[in-house]
């Protein structure tokens, strides 16, 4: 009777330590899916952040030097040259105070 009260109080040790073995592996599991989302999304960044600014201020300025003219953008940013802020501003006098 002895041998059985020690085998069952082994067993449900047993179970209890397993028990906590799965929850352990299930957690470093999820830990593992989750790292690796946001190692995607960092790399996506990375990557996709640098495409889009070479697209949106490279592109035009490579298109214009293609064709060979002037419709590209003199300046870094979209920000006027002061030739180009001068003919705006006479074309804003001249709108207005026509008017």
């Amino acid at each position: 009777m002895n041998e059985d009260g020690e085998l069952k109080k082994l067993l449900e040790e047993n179970l209890a330590v397993a028990k906590e073995n799965n929850q352990l592996l299930k957690l470093i599991r999820r830990d593992a899916v989750i790292s690796l989302a946001v190692k995607i999304v960092l790399y996506l960044l990375l990557l996709g952040v640098p495409l889009f600014f070479l697209s949106t201020y490279l592109g035009p300025l490579l298109a214009g030097v293609q064709n060979g003219t002037s419709t590209a953008p003199t300046s870094l940013f979209g920000i006027p040259s002061p030739d180009e802020a001068k003919k705006l501003m006479d074309e804003y006098k001249a709108i207005y105070e026509g008017s």
